[in-house]
């Protein structure tokens, strides 16, 4: 399993450590936003002063292939859930 955000390493080490993620979860700095941009998951929240982000979602994926994506309505958090995820596994 894997967690992947627009924060550097540093952070996303020192969110795992917090959450005591251990060895199971992959916690995965997308600094400058260049994965998510490649799937064509970013918002520019920079009116908000926030800059270009990352959309909330979770995926699925099966040998490198993504075989499901579940992305979020701004504002939402009912499509990424882990219940909603583990239901498509």
């Amino acid at each position: 399993m894997a967690c992947i955000s627009v924060n550097d390493a540093f952070v996303m080490g020192a969110w795992g450590k917090g959450l005591q993620t251990g060895d199971k979860i992959l916690m995965l700095g997308d600094g400058s936003g260049e994965f998510s941009q490649a799937m064509g998951l970013t918002m520019d929240l920079t009116k908000n002063g926030l800059g270009v982000r990352s959309q909330r979602y979770a995926m699925i994926v099966k040998d490198g292939k993504i075989e499901q994506l579940f992305v979020e309505k701004p504002g939402a958090f009912e499509a990424s859930t882990a219940e909603n995820v583990l239901k498509h596994l």
